[in-house]
């Protein structure tokens, strides 16, 4: 059963998937169940991958880690989230970006989930 905000990850071609709803199904990809991503929250390299937000007004700026997260072709944050109530809102960053920070613009004081998503290390949640 898939679960409405929840992301699912293929291990054999490694696409990602976010459900928009609850269904009764299982999502597949090469002919196998794809993994739910249970979002990280602590590891030895928390400094680099837990987002925080810091909000001013109606703009949200989320920042990757405490240490700034290398944005390597090899080694990037793919995407970051904010869950405002029933919304996701979502930047993407791209191969070369110089630095793992997006702002966004919120409809209240939260609380917001925060989540950002690694190449190499998975999911996290701030």
């Amino acid at each position: 059963m898939t679960k409405k905000k929840k992301i699912y990850f293929c291990t054999h071609c490694h696409n990602v998937v976010e459900s928009l709803w609850n269904g009764t199904g299982t999502l597949v990809c090469c002919n196998d169940p794809m993994k739910e991503l249970v979002e990280n929250t602590v590891d030895a390299a928390k400094e680099k991958h837990i987002p925080v937000g810091t909000l001013n007004g109606t703009k949200l700026s989320v920042k990757v880690g405490s240490a700034a997260h290398p944005m390597d072709p090899d080694h990037y944050i793919l995407c970051v989230e904010v869950c405002d109530g029933q919304k996701v809102l979502r930047h993407d960053f791209k191969e070369g970006d110089a630095k793992a920070e997006a702002e966004f613009e919120v409809s209240g004081s939260g609380p917001f989930e925060l989540r950002a998503f690694c190449n190499k290390h998975g999911l996290w949640k701030g």
